[in-house]
């Protein structure tokens, strides 16, 4: 419990904080919550790391800067999108594993111990990406049949148009607000 006496200096030391009082410093926390809410842990997927995916948006962040609330909307998908198509090609290298192979076991069981050619050895065993498997897992379950790489190649074109229309808007959104480019 504090005293009356830390109280009362508690009382007098927060009327001095009162934040920023230029406009500059008042734009630059007013977009606060768009930077710190793009390191948010909901775009990694299990298997994903998370300190890869901060220094991701970090690396973004330095081709895409926020100077408002839009563009900080903007920044947001943009690195979603682009942290989404780097998943395509990991998912699709686990497809052509499990496709290759055989998809006849639970993704709970290791698969690799079941290769039983000479060409594979201990160490590329060892290489197979147990992150793309497990991916490619949850896609093909979610694919329910068909034609998993169409689909698949369908959807990375999607994405990549979407992040490429984003990307031009930012970009004009930047210059007419006569940001530097």
């Amino acid at each position: 419990m504090a005293s009356l006496k830390q109280i009362r200096a508690n009382r007098k030391n927060c009327k001095k904080s009162t934040g920023p009082v230029t406009d500059s410093g008042k734009a630059k926390v007013s977009i606060n919550a768009f930077e710190h809410g793009l390191y948010a842990e909901h775009h990694v997927a299990v298997g994903e790391d998370t300190i890869h995916f901060k220094a991701y948006v970090d690396m973004m962040l330095k081709d895409f800067n926020i100077f408002d609330a839009v563009s900080g909307l903007m920044v947001k998908k943009i690195i979603e999108y682009s942290w989404r198509l780097d998943r395509f090609s990991v998912i699709e290298s686990g497809i052509l594993n499990l496709e290759m192979h055989g998809y006849d076991r639970s993704l709970d069981k290791p698969f690799v111990g079941k290769i039983k050619d000479r060409s594979f050895t201990v160490s590329v065993k060892n290489k197979i990406d147990k992150k793309s498997e497990l991916m490619a897992g949850a896609f093909v379950k979610d694919c329910n049949g068909g034609d998993r790489l169409m689909k698949l190649s369908t959807m990375e074109g999607r994405v990549l148009s979407r992040l490429n229309n984003l990307i031009q808007q930012y970009l004009r959104y930047k210059k007419s607000k006569g940001k530097e480019i």
